[in-house]
């Protein structure tokens, strides 16, 4: 069977075997959450954070935090969602990429909203917000956002490139900005520390999860898109060499 197809009956298991995998890190993700909110050392740990971080501000910090921040948005995972969709009818990214894309954000954003209601954690202080911010705390849904985007910015980067170079620094950029959307949430003043690690942590073992999947079973890219040594665009020589 060809590696980029799946029997209905494997692809039957494997989205069962998916959905059983999200339960358990709902469940755990709740239980860890419960455990932040009444561990009294981590609440500690958290203000004591926070207080400091906040000290700190200037207004230059602030205007920065306040332009990170959007990339942990919801409207910076519908502009990824729509590279993804162009790039898709574009014959650059095969439908699997586009489907997984869905799947992963589906799974995150459902994740993250179900926990923070069932655990109902209070955000700091409203005289500390910098922004406005709606819901509960645990887990940060900007951390979990952020971090799905520049997981997906480094997949196209390995899709569309073999040069180390490129993927070494999308890795180390994607790995900045990501701490860097978590720490603007605390700066901001709309979460603790624990809930944007909480955030962070919950979307990458979902991504683990649905790359360990579907990710070695199916072709994200078009034959013919990865990128050569030289870095122009054009069928790679060995066929096996396109990322899947």
């Amino acid at each position: 069977m060809p590696p980029d197809s799946l029997s209905t009956r494997a692809l039957v298991s494997r989205s069962w075997f998916l959905v059983l995998a999200w339960i358990g890190i709902t469940a755990a993700l709740f239980g860890v959450g419960q455990f932040v909110v009444h561990t009294r050392a981590i609440t500690d740990f958290d203000r004591h954070v926070t207080i400091w971080v906040i000290d700190r501000r200037t207004p230059a910090l602030d205007s920065t935090m306040r332009a990170i921040t959007w990339i942990g948005s919801w409207i910076a995972v519908a502009v990824a969602g729509a590279v993804v969709l162009v790039l898709t009818f574009a014959k650059r990214l095969a439908i699997a990429a586009l489907i997984l894309f869905a799947v992963a954000w589906a799974g995150e954003y459902s994740a993250v909203n179900l926990v923070k209601h069932a655990v109902g954690r209070p955000r700091p202080p409203k005289e500390l917000w910098l922004v406005t911010a709606h819901g509960a705390s645990f887990p940060s849904g900007h951390a979990a956002n952020a971090t799905l985007i520049c997981t997906a910015v480094t997949v196209a980067a390995f899709l569309f490139s073999r040069r180390r170079p490129v993927r070494a620094a999308t890795v180390t950029l994607a790995c900045l900005v990501s701490v860097a959307v978590a720490f603007s949430r605390v700066e901001l003043g709309v979460h603790w520390t624990t809930d944007v690690v909480g955030g962070g942590l919950l979307t990458l073992v979902w991504l683990a999860v649905v790359a360990g999947t579907f990710g070695t079973s199916v072709a994200l890219a078009v034959p013919g898109t990865g990128g050569d040594e030289s870095g122009r665009n054009g069928p790679p020589t060995d066929p096996t060499a396109v990322v899947r």
